[in-house]
């Protein structure tokens, strides 16, 4: 029987996603495979190359934080370029991003330096061109059978899959346009059902915090996009082959501090349901869906997949 994870985004928050999977090893569950998205495809990354959860822990223990954000948006240049705009005369390109993101990719790189997967992965991205979610992946058959790309670049599929557009700056690759990959998947499920992984589990991060109160713009982006991704959680977090952890972490923008206690929350939710989860892993797989791919010819970087559910 084949386990998939699938490790949603959180930004902060995706600190749980190691302490679920230190708990899940506690157990003696391994999943066979693991995706993610936003926040949660650089845990999944990690995990893929071999990461064990005393790794993981001890990155997040020593995780540098402020220390990632090389901001983008210099007050001074963006200001003149508006002023030229005003009069009439062209700008200079203003800034896409708040956060250039090149210390989070060199960051990404060290990581994975030397380290080769040991796991198949799979990275939900979102393509601000077409609107269309793109997914890389190590798993030549997925790959043959048009479910998903060949990730050429770990780190550019990584930081394309975290760019919340006007916090991080849009990753271009070919012809695509990289951002957050929770716009369409934030619980990047489906990826692991295509696949034919008859179990899976999945991590959700998402939470509105009825308490809450914006401390900086920021935030109030954040919030906004958080409300937007309600009714697709809905949609990915459903069925009967899907075990549900939602550790509960709330955190903002800012929360560096806080990280460490995400990951206890993550222990805290897996041996909380202990028992349910055993049933479930235990519990024969039912049939699902037949799941149809239609993929179009591939055209190099520019591949298009497409997919739809066959009910009949």
């Amino acid at each position: 029987m084949r386990i998939g994870i699938a490790l949603s985004g959180g930004t902060l928050k995706a600190a749980a996603h190691v302490g679920v999977l230190a708990a899940l090893a506690e157990l003696g569950v391994h999943p066979d495979c693991v995706a993610g998205t936003s926040a949660g495809s650089l845990v999944a990354a990690l995990y893929a190359h071999g990461y064990s959860a005393d790794e993981l822990k001890r990155l997040v223990d020593w995780f540098p934080g402020p220390r990632l954000l090389d901001f983008g948006f210099p007050i001074l240049s963006s200001a003149w370029s508006l002023l030229l705009a005003a009069a009439g005369r062209r700008p200079r390109r203003l800034p896409n991003g708040l956060v250039r993101g090149n210390r989070l990719a060199a960051y990404i790189a060290e990581l994975l330096r030397g380290r080769t997967p040991v796991l198949p992965f799979y990275i939900i991205a979102t393509d601000l061109r077409t609107g269309s979610p793109v997914t890389f992946t190590n798993d030549i058959a997925a790959i043959a059978r048009g479910i998903a790309c060949p990730v050429q670049d770990v780190t550019a599929a990584v930081l394309g899959s975290c760019s919340l557009p006007g916090l991080l700056t849009p990753v271009e690759m070919g012809s695509w346009l990289l951002v957050d990959g929770a716009f369409r998947h934030y619980v990047p499920v489906h990826v692991l059902r295509q696949v034919g992984c008859q179990k899976l589990l999945a991590v959700n991060l998402h939470h509105l915090d009825m308490d809450w109160e914006p401390q900086t713009f920021i935030d109030v982006l954040v919030r906004s996009f958080e409300i937007l991704l309600k009714e697709s959680i809905e949609n990915d977090v459903d069925g009967p082959d899907l075990f549900v952890l939602e550790p509960n972490v709330h955190a903002t923008w800012w929360s560096f501090r806080e990280v460490p206690r995400f990951v206890a929350e993550g222990e805290r939710e897996v041996r909380a349901r202990r028992s349910q989860l055993t049933v479930f892993l235990r519990t024969p797989p039912r049939r699902g869906p037949r799941v149809v791919f239609h993929a179009l010819p591939e055209t190099g970087s520019d591949q298009r997949i497409h997919t739809s559910t066959d009910l009949s």
